[in-house]
Parts: structure tokens; C-alpha cells; sequence
């Protein structure tokens, strides 16, 4: 399995703002509360710890992007060591994304659930969102669509994740048979998606809306088939899917 690659691109972004802009703004910080003494040893020392961290954070994911199997337990130790070593930095939280993915590619849905729920109370505006959608996706995979939904019903600031939630939301409600409201949401989601994802959305539209058209006729049937039934059941498959198909990362989008 894996993760979305809209938000691995989100968590690159995040990444890469976090290392270029992260120890400036807590210099600036220090420096408009006044803090002059020790100035110049602080700064050096936050950005040295800065830049470390985010060596640290860049050698686990190259180490993730080529693990085999084998080496997994190695590659999750070297992510747990890197949480505790920079606990009160944002790469802690990327890493904590990180180490989900490698679960959740391995197949080991609980220990990705776990591991986002071990960061999932971040307030971090710009991870949160990300966390929050990769944890209701890995409830999603585990038949746990309820769950995911009260997860995103969460009130953070969605901001550029709005459309994924949307969709998100859309896809647990397709899950549990809650048509209507399913389209509703990737309704929702179009209005707000870039260019790029639209098309994918609309045809998430039409096909909910022609499946609703097609509901009431095949009731009346005489052969008794049960077609809410098998788009309820094609749901759980396209939701397992996409699931499947978590981007470290866009919440890594978190």
C-alpha cells in the first residue's frame, strides 16, 4: 500500500519551509521579546540544532524511499530515535508521518493508526490538517469509516487541505452506504479542488448522482437484487484503495 502523492508533495513543501524559514522565526521571536543577552551563542546553537534535525529527518526518508522488508524494524528505530532526539521540533511530527507510512505500506494498519494517534494532538497549523487525514484513512482501511468521520470533524484549520477533506469525508460516507451525503461532499471538495484534481472529483459526482437515479428501478426488480448493497460494497473496496493510496504526505498534507 500506499500513501497519496499530492501529500507527499504537501510534507516536501512543509520540509523544506520548516528548514528554510523555521530557526528565523524563532530568532525573530526571541528578538522582539528583547532578548539580547546570549544572543549570538543562541542563535548558533538554534541553528545548528535546526539543521541538524533536518539532516536527521532527510537521511531517515531517503532510508525509508529504499527499504526492503528486512530492514524495516531498523528503519522504524531510526524514525523513533529521531522523535526523541528532536522532540520539540517539527521533525518530530514529520517523522512521526513518516514512520505511519512505513506501517501503513507494510500492511500494518494498527501500528500506523498508532503512530499518527501519538502525534494527532499537534497544534501545528500547518501538520495537523495532514495527521488528521492519514489517521482517518487508516481507520478507513480498518472498516472504521464512523470513526474516520468524527476525526474530521475535528475543528483545526483545514486551510489548504479543505478540498482533501471534503473528498475524504465523501469517501467514508460512500463507505457506509450514505450516498446523498457522500455526493454532497465530493461536491463540496470540486468547488474548492485545483485544477488538476477536478476531473477526478466530477466523475465522483456523476457516478454518485447516476447511482442514485438508478436505486429506486432496481428495487422494483423482481429478481430481488440489491444494488445499494453492491455500491455500498464497491465502496468499501474504492475506499481500502485510496486508502491504500495515503502524501509523507500532500497533515508529511498533515
Amino acid at each position: 500500500m500506499a500513501l497519496d502523492t499530492s501529500e507527499e508533495e504537501q510534507v516536501e513543501k512543509i520540509q523544506s519551509f520548516f528548514r528554510d524559514n523555521g530557526w528565523f522565526i524563532a530568532i525573530a521571536l526571541v528578538a522582539a521579546l528583547g532578548g539580547n543577552y546570549g544572543y549570538r551563542t543562541w542563535e548558533d546553537q538554534k541553528a545548528a540544532y535546526a539543521a541538524s534535525a533536518s539532516d536527521a529527518f532527510t537521511a531517515f526518508q531517503d532510508a525509508s524511499r529504499g527499504n526492503v522488508v528486512e530492514d524495516k524494524a531498523a528503519l522504524i528505530a531510526q524514525g523513533e530515535a529521531l522523535q526523541l532526539d528532536y522532540a520539540d521540533s517539527e521533525y518530530a511530527l514529520l517523522a512521526g508521518l513518516q514512520l505511519a507510512k512505513i506501517h501503513f505500506d507494510a500492511g500494518d494498519l494498527q501500528a500506523a493508526e498508532a503512530a499518527l494517534r501519538e502525534i494527532s494532538d499537534t497544534d501545528n497549523e500547518l501538520l495537523s490538517p495532514l495527521v488528521q487525514l492519514r489517521l482517518a484513512r487508516a481507520l478507513s482501511a480498518q472498516d472504521r469509516a464512523e470513526e474516520g468521520l468524527t476525526i474530521l470533524a475535528k475543528q483545526i484549520r483545514w486551510a489548504g487541505f479543505t478540498s482533501a477533506k471534503n473528498e475524504l469525508e465523501g469517501d467514508l460516507l460512500y463507505q457506509l452506504g450514505r450516498l446523498d451525503e457522500a455526493r454532497q461532499s465530493y461536491q463540496l471538495a470540486e468547488n474548492t479542488a485545483g485544477e488538476g484534481l477536478q476531473p477526478g472529483l466530477t466523475m465522483k459526482v456523476q457516478d454518485l448522482t447516476f447511482a442514485e437515479a438508478d436505486i429506486p428501478a432496481a428495487a422494483s426488480e423482481p429478481d430481488g437484487s440489491d444494488v445499494s448493497f453492491e455500491i455500498e460494497s464497491e465502496a468499501g473496496d474504492r475506499s481500502m484503495e485510496e486508502a491504500a493510496d495515503v502524501g509523507s504526505a500532500s497533515e508529511e498534507n498533515g
